[in-house]
């Protein structure tokens, strides 16, 4: 698939993918920008049902160590929404429409919805080891 962030010159350890990061963060950031202004738990199930998809998607693009690259992917998507808000937020204050809040609720049910979509990326990304596998291949009978 091409070189990747941590090859070695043996070719021992491949390390994360970046393409794989970037479009597993990309589907939890429009997860994270979609839900933004709604209820506290439709941005609950929106973020965490995005990060599910984002894990999954960031998993099935690499070959090795999906469940660390859907985790690499989850950080990517709230440093990119991160960005997003700073960047709405400079608009906000130079008279433009307001800009949305990087968490959703309070500060206790933001840690949980963040820890929620952690959990959800990695679950993401082990379905996607277990589903396309190619160590675990056994021959049906």
């Amino acid at each position: 698939m091409g070189a990747s962030i941590g090859d070695t010159a043996g070719g021992e350890a491949v390390g994360l993918e970046p393409m794989a990061v970037g479009w597993g963060g990309l589907v939890g950031t429009i997860g994270l920008a979609a839900s933004a202004g709604a209820p506290v738990w439709v941005r609950a199930v929106a973020i965490i049902g995005a990060f599910l998809l984002g894990g999954f998607l960031s998993g099935v693009r690499t070959l090795d160590r999906r469940a660390l690259t859907a985790t690499a992917a989850w950080a990517f998507g709230w440093a990119l929404w991160g960005v997003i808000c700073i960047v709405l937020a400079i608009v906000a204050a130079s008279g433009g429409p307001s800009d949305p809040e990087f968490a959703p609720g309070s500060d206790g049910a933001a840690l949980l919805i963040a820890a929620g979509s952690l959990l959800a990326a990695a679950v993401g990304g082990m379905f996607a080891e277990r589903r396309y596998s190619t160590r675990r291949l056994r021959r049906r009978y």
